[in-house]
Formats: structure tokens, C-alpha cells, sequence
């Protein structure tokens, strides 16, 4: 293994180091792209000094010599610290939007930040500003470490982190910008190849600090590689160093700054224990994880990617939801939806997360009915009662924060976001957080005749907020 060159040296972390307080107490599901966790692009450091402006990386795995060159443009540090943070929440509003063939995240500032897991205070605000700016202005060069999915096997990749940013106005953001965030096509186009693992995104919020989240998020990564999760991942130390912006050579010194990670990743039972084997330099550690919870059942996973629903934007449905009787419900109806289907994957998307839009279907018969006496529109408006039903509870159970996200997927979905302005926007969040307008009434104003005229839809919401 060859020493990483690096233009300056980071410095470790530091206690007094700016934390991020995060919000929200409800679990969250997300998934994060292999590559760009795998290769810890971003790093752990909380703070880098003025001059840190690159670093290359370059080790053995298996028969393949992996560089990694990391450059940022003139004025700008390389990303770090809390850039983890927006890169996981970026990623995430992707594929809450569908995974978008354009590559582009459509959120405002204040949303950002709440996907992030941060206060919308001032001081939020401006970081999230700089880890932006960041983010589009360095490059990554990598050389057989980039893996494909769609031609199975590792290429060599350059792109910018993010591709592209703009807002709504000029020069400073404030809450109200809308940004249109362009992901570089590698990273958009492997997330919808599937290449993704499951992160627990509230776990990870809780975790206390940039470092502490970037050991978590790298390790984890190196967990999925094989595609599944493995109980345990071996690594050499110098190499672990490396790869998290630990420029040391001293073995010692390398385990002195993972301790606080290592702790704090056991208690929160993450690992079971991290086991320490070899002497010196040829120290090797042993994670020791956790058993999975719970992942997305194969065979539906298979039934909506072959109808085609991007991977990564199914396991996300079936690891939210684990009920089957709405899959099996929205796959019945797919298949008899009559017309052409310009975008399938879309298509059985919608008919997953708004059910109520497509109760006129008439199925199919089953392959194997179980209540044959029936006839099968019967069925499927008593399945259809039931399901519209138990999504209504479950909505009316979740918290107002959880509500907003799903409310705001359901504007997108009917064509009405792209007619609210910011200001209609920020009502809405307020009158639904601060319980000032029924949940439910927006929920069926949105939902009832889905062929009416989005405008309208988007003046009577208006009429329902509060001024």
C-alpha cells in the first residue's frame, strides 16, 4: 500500500469543533450510493486548515490498484465535516423525488436543511451555503475504483461532487431559494442502477459529531460491499487511516482518533466489538457488527424492478412500507392498466403511493384467487377500501414534521408544487407544523378528481392556509 500525497496536512479533530444540533424523533429510512461512501470522498474532519486544497489516495484491494485524487478550485478547502451531511440529505431527496433521469434535486434552502438534520438557524444556514459551494468546486479523479452496475465492473470516473447549483436569487441564499442541485451523471446514474445500501438516517443524525458520522457512513459502506450486509469487516489500520483523512503513520495515534468513534458506534449497539489483531504497522481491526433489522423482500423487489421501477427508489417503498397487500395490490393493477405506459417506472410508483388515484382498474384475475366466489372488481375495491384506509391512519399517526415530507411528495406527484411560490410554501409548513390546518383535508383535496386542473388544485389550497 502506497502513502496518500497530500498538498496539506488536516488537522485532527477537535473537540471544540462546530457540532450540528439535529432534529426530529421519528426513524427514517434512507439508503446512500456505495461508491461515494465506499470511497470516503468527503472528509472526517470537522475542520481543515486554509491550505488543505487536495490529497490522492491509492491502495491495493483484491488484483486492483484504486487512486483516488481529491482537487478543490482556487479559494475553496476540500469537502469535509458537516458536506457528509448534505451529500446523505441530497442523496435522499433524489430518491424521494423518483430519481429524476436529469440528475437534479429541485428543494429549497429551508427543506435542506431539515433533510440534513440541522436547526434552520443563521449559522446553519451559512454552513450549508459553504458546503455547497464546496461540493460543485472539486473535482474527483478515480482510477478503477468506480463501480458500474449496469456493466458490472470498476471503471475510472471524474466528475465534481455536485455538478451544478442554482437558486431562485442571486448570490446569498436565504430560506425562501429554491435550489435546483444537479447530481455530476455518475452518481445519478448509479443510484438508479441500484447500487445503494439501507442508512438509517435517524441514526445517523444522533450520532454526535462530522467524524464520528463519516467513520459510520465509510464503514458502513465497506459492510454492504458484497451487496449484502456482512457480520464482520477486516481492514488495516494505515489503510483505515488513509481512506478517513487520518494522516498519521503511527499506528497509535491512528487508534487514538477512531477510540471516540469506536465508543460511541458500541453503545449506540451498532458494533458488538472492534477487534484488534497484529503488531505495528501490519495492525489489522475487525469490526464486528450488529444483525440487520430488516430488508426489502426479494421477490417483490424483483416484481416492481421488472416492471421498471429503479432498484434503489423500490427497496426504499418496500423498506418503509413492509406491508405486502398494497404491492401485491399495485402490481395487479399495473399489469391491467390499460394504454401505453411511457414511463413505468413512474407509473407504478404513483400507484404505490396513491392507490386512491387508480381504484377505476379492473384487474386481472389473479393467478391463484382466494376468494373465487367474488367476482374481481369486488376484491379489488374491498382491497382498495382497505389499503386507502390503513395509508389515512397511518398518515394521521405520523408526526407533523413526517407529514409535511409526505404532503410535499404528493404536491409533486399532482403537478401542484411547480405552482406554489415560496411564500405559499413556507405557509404550508407553518399551518401543518403548528397544527393550524387539518392534515386530512389537504390530503383529499390533493388527492380527489387527479384530472383536475393542477391550478386549482393549487388555489384551493391556498384558501385552505391560514394567513
Amino acid at each position: 500500500m502506497s502513502r496518500a500525497s497530500r498538498k496539506a496536512t488536516p488537522a485532527p479533530p477537535t473537540p471544540d469543533a462546530v457540532m450540528p444540533t439535529h432534529v426530529g424523533d421519528e426513524r427514517r429510512n434512507g439508503h446512500d450510493e456505495l461508491n461515494v461512501a465506499r470511497l470516503s470522498l468527503i472528509s472526517a474532519q470537522s475542520r481543515v486548515p486554509a491550505g488543505y486544497t487536495g490529497w490522492t489516495r491509492t491502495y491495493q484491494t483484491g488484483e486492483r490498484t484504486v487512486t483516488v485524487t481529491c482537487t478543490a478550485l482556487t479559494g475553496h478547502v476540500v469537502p469535509h465535516g458537516l458536506d457528509n451531511d448534505v451529500m446523505v440529505a441530497i442523496i435522499n431527496l433524489y430518491l424521494e423525488d423518483g430519481c429524476p433521469e436529469d440528475g437534479t434535486v429541485r428543494v429549497s434552502l429551508h427543506r435542506l436543511l431539515l433533510a440534513a438534520g440541522l436547526h434552520a438557524s443563521a449559522h446553519y444556514y451559512r454552513e450549508v451555503r459553504q458546503s455547497l459551494r464546496r461540493l460543485q468546486s472539486t473535482s474527483y479523479q478515480i482510477t478503477q475504483g468506480w463501480w458500474s452496475q449496469g456493466r458490472q465492473r470498476h471503471l475510472d470516473a471524474t466528475f465534481n461532487y455536485l455538478w451544478k447549483v442554482t437558486a431562485t436569487r442571486d448570490e446569498e441564499y436565504d430560506a425562501g431559494s429554491v435550489l435546483e442541485i444537479r447530481l455530476p451523471d455518475e452518481i445519478a446514474l448509479s443510484i438508479r442502477d441500484g447500487y445503494v445500501k439501507p442508512l438509517d438516517l435517524t441514526l445517523y443524525r444522533e450520532l454526535s459529531s462530522p467524524p464520528v458520522r463519516a467513520v459510520y457512513r465509510v464503514l458502513d459502506a465497506l459492510r454492504w460491499d458484497s451487496g449484502s450486509a456482512q457480520d464482520r469487516v477486516t481492514i488495516n489500520l494505515l489503510e483505515w487511516g488513509e481512506r478517513l483523512s487520518i494522516y498519521s503513520t503511527e499506528p497509535d495515534k491512528i487508534r487514538r482518533v477512531l477510540q471516540p468513534a469506536h465508543d460511541e458506534l458500541r453503545e449506540r449497539g451498532i458494533l458488538l466489538d472492534v477487534e484488534v489483531t497484529g503488531r505495528g504497522k501490519s495492525q489489522e481491526l475487525t469490526y464486528v457488527f450488529a444483525p440487520v433489522e430488516r430488508l426489502p423482500d426479494e421477490e417483490l423487489l424483483r416484481a416492481l424492478t421488472k416492471r421498471g421501477m429503479y432498484p434503489a427508489v423500490a427497496g426504499k417503498y418496500l423498506t418503509e412500507h413492509p406491508d405486502p397487500t398494497p404491492v401485491h395490490l399495485a402490481l395487479r393493477r399495473f399489469d391491467a392498466y390499460p394504454g401505453r405506459k411511457q414511463n413505468a417506472g413512474a407509473l407504478l410508483r404513483d400507484m404505490l403511493v396513491h392507490p386512491e388515484r387508480y381504484a377505476e382498474v379492473v384487474l386481472l384475475p389473479p393467478e391463484v384467487e382466494p376468494r373465487a366466489a367474488l367476482p374481481a372488481a369486488a376484491v379489488a375495491d374491498e382491497a382498495t377500501d382497505e389499503v386507502e384506509s390503513r395509508q389515512l391512519q397511518e398518515f394521521q399517526a405520523l408526526s407533523p414534521e413526517r407529514q409535511l415530507t409526505r404532503l410535499e411528495r404528493l404536491l409533486t406527484f399532482a403537478k401542484v408544487t411547480p405552482l406554489l411560490s415560496p411564500t405559499d410554501r413556507d405557509r404550508l409548513r407553518t399551518a401543518l407544523l403548528a397544527g393550524q390546518v387539518d392534515v386530512t383535508d389537504l390530503v383529499r383535496l390533493v388527492t380527489r378528481e387527479m384530472g383536475q386542473d393542477p391550478a386549482r388544485k393549487a388555489d384551493a389550497l391556498r384558501d385552505l392556509l391560514p394567513e
